[in-house]
């Protein structure tokens, strides 16, 4: 009985340490929980693509971002206008393509890895803008040849704030843009 009890207690710290983050750490959000923030995983890979409305307030140059993490690349960022036509080269092109555009005044400004290392970096943030990093287990997809995990640092909004998970405090979890390394 003891021996049962000894496990329980380890495997709920267990579980508990994947989800627990500290003021320090990304955010981290399984499939169902990236939904409603318009990043879709599945078997294929990531995909998001969404219309800023407030992109001249933001001051910034495109109306629209896609962004799509697959076997063939570690991730690939479109910044597009809204009368743009987005072109298919592949099957993983056509579910992008395909993906509805949603129209949040949040998005990422940055696209990375847990070391710093930027794919889509905005050079021109100010140095004091807080930003919440989301880190996607790109594991979750089923990539056979992925799984490492890409962090999006998002533009925090309170409709970004309502769409979180009950519980979850995202002024907990904003940092400053990463220093490159």
């Amino acid at each position: 009985m003891k021996t049962k009890i000894f496990l329980a207690v380890i495997l709920l710290g267990a579980i508990s340490s994947c989800t627990r983050t500290s003021k320090h750490d990304y955010l981290y959000l399984n499939a169902a929980q990236l939904k409603p923030l318009g990043i879709v995983l599945n078997e294929k890979g990531v995909f998001y693509k969404n219309e800023n409305p407030n992109w001249k307030q933001d001051n910034e140059k495109y109306p629209c971002l896609a962004f799509v993490c697959n076997n063939d690349n570690y991730v690939t960022t479109i910044h597009f206008n809204t009368t743009d036509t987005l072109k298919t080269k592949n099957g993983t092109d056509s579910l992008l393509v395909n993906k509805e555009l949603t129209k949040n005044d949040f998005y990422p400004l940055l696209i990375g890895d847990p070391h710093g290392k930027q794919s889509l970096d905005n050079e021109n943030l100010p140095a004091d803008m807080k930003l919440l990093p989301v880190a996607i287990c790109i594991a979750e997809t089923k990539l056979v040849s992925r799984k490492d995990t890409v962090v999006v640092w998002l533009r925090p909004t309170e409709s970004l704030k309502k769409l979180l998970p009950a519980g979850i405090n995202m002024e907990e979890y904003l940092q400053p843009k990463p220093i490159k390394k």
